[in-house]
């Protein structure tokens, strides 16, 4: 691990990606049959806005640090989940789950409340590294307690009362292309982009 992300100049623009291999075979009678191949991960493009020199090279100075791919880094994403539960820092994990599970309960919701999560809210487990993201829209009963279904599936196990990240959580990433690239223009503002693929553990 080789750092956090500097927060400040916040992104321009963001390219955000699913990706979910998937093998498919289709013969000359038009039947299809499909396989998953890989495990999920997301991607996405950082765009950094307009810099002076100062701001471009403190950025420059962090891709590089990275050696290419060789090292992993966290990064948060400017977008704020919808649910309700958006601000809370009491939701955990209510029992153990396996590797594979994709329904996980949890409490610490505020109680009787509409969409605490929401689906496309991301969301983190305190012992993983997998961001993952909510499949639909959920409501927390009267002890404040709620089930939620996520894709891709848990990558490894979870513990009873592990914190869950209900808001921006961090992303384990590498950077997947080796060439680290600034422009700048002829009155000295500097414009930086690059890729990074989420790291699974």
């Amino acid at each position: 691990m080789s750092g956090t992300f500097p927060t400040s100049p916040g992104f321009s623009a963001l390219n955000f990606q699913n990706v979910r291999p998937t093998l498919v075979n289709q013969s000359l009678s038009g039947r299809r049959a499909v396989r998953q191949i890989g495990s999920q991960y997301f991607m996405f493009t950082v765009s950094m806005p307009p810099m002076s020199q100062s701001d471009a090279m403190d950025i420059f100075a962090f891709l590089q640090k990275q050696k290419g791919s060789f090292e992993s880094f966290q990064i948060k994403i400017p977008i704020t989940n919808r649910g309700a539960a958006k601000s809370s820092t009491s939701v955990k994990v209510v029992g153990s789950h396996t590797a594979t599970d994709s329904t996980i309960a949890l409490d610490g919701f505020a109680s009787s409340t509409s969409a605490v999560l929401k689906a496309g809210d991301l969301i983190k487990f305190a012992g993983h590294t997998k961001v993952y993201m909510v499949q639909s829209d959920i409501d927390s009963d009267g002890s404040g307690a709620a089930t939620v279904s996520i894709e891709p599936g848990l990558v490894t196990t979870l513990s009873d009362n592990e914190v869950v990240t209900t808001n921006q959580p961090d992303f384990t990433v590498y950077l997947p292309n080796e060439d680290i690239v600034y422009s700048v223009d002829r009155n000295s503002i500097f414009g930086i982009s690059f890729d990074v693929r989420e790291v699974i553990t």
